[in-house]
């Protein structure tokens, strides 16, 4: 193998390290995001503390802070309780799909639903994900990595990348998507030490 190809190899290797980074940042939240979710938790959290809000207007506040409606305003503030809510709600959020919230007897607790139970048919479930990302990733650089070991024009490197970059990039996205919802639900589960509630609602 020529150096030059053995070069390029590894630096799509790299970028594809680059772009998992990419996708698990932009799927927890930019800096500036962050950034304006922290005003707002400061100021409704306050709001709630010292104030008699509305029970409605404690919901609202509730989904603003999770930035979804989809899931209870119980269920979010559960998740508020827990150590490193912020993370757990973020990460609830995004896996809710892999996840059930169970409430009995006044308690509590979010497990992963029937299909996801087991810790091998996630365990695969991740691995394929991730085999795909790799193979979509890879194949979404190749144009580039063949640009001149098949001595492409110009016009044909890029009807290459036209055609293959946008659909090879579109399943190695969407699974790495899929194995960090699923990593974050894992990480949510096995972390739901409960402490004492930091919400207490006024309603």
């Amino acid at each position: 193998m020529e150096f030059g190809a053995a070069f390029r190899i590894v630096g799509a290797l790299v970028n594809i390290g680059v772009l998992a980074k990419i996708i698990y940042e932009l799927s927890i939240g930019s800096k500036h995001k962050l950034r304006e979710e922290y005003r707002f938790s400061k100021e409704f959290l306050n709001d709630l503390y010292q104030k008699k809000l509305h029970p409605l207007a404690i919901e609202r506040g509730y989904y603003a802070i999770a930035g979804t409606e989809r899931i209870k305003s119980k269920e979010i503030e559960y998740l508020l309780s827990l150590e490193n809510p912020g993370s757990c709600l973020k990460g609830y959020v995004l896996s809710r799909r892999y996840l059930e919230h169970i409430e009995k007897n006044s308690q509590f607790k979010i497990e992963f639903s029937k299909k996801y139970k087991r810790k091998c048919s996630r365990l695969w479930r991740k691995v394929i994900h991730l085999a795909v990302y790799f193979v979509g990733a890879f194949i979404a650089f190749s144009p580039l990595l063949l640009f001149k070991p098949m001595d492409l024009s110009l016009n044909q490197l890029f009807t290459l990348i036209a055609v293959i970059t946008p659909s090879a990039g579109f399943f190695a996205v969407n699974s790495m998507r899929c194995f960090i919802k699923i990593s974050l639900g894992e990480k949510l589960v096995a972390s739901q030490k409960k402490h004492t509630s930091i919400i207490v609602g006024n309603s």
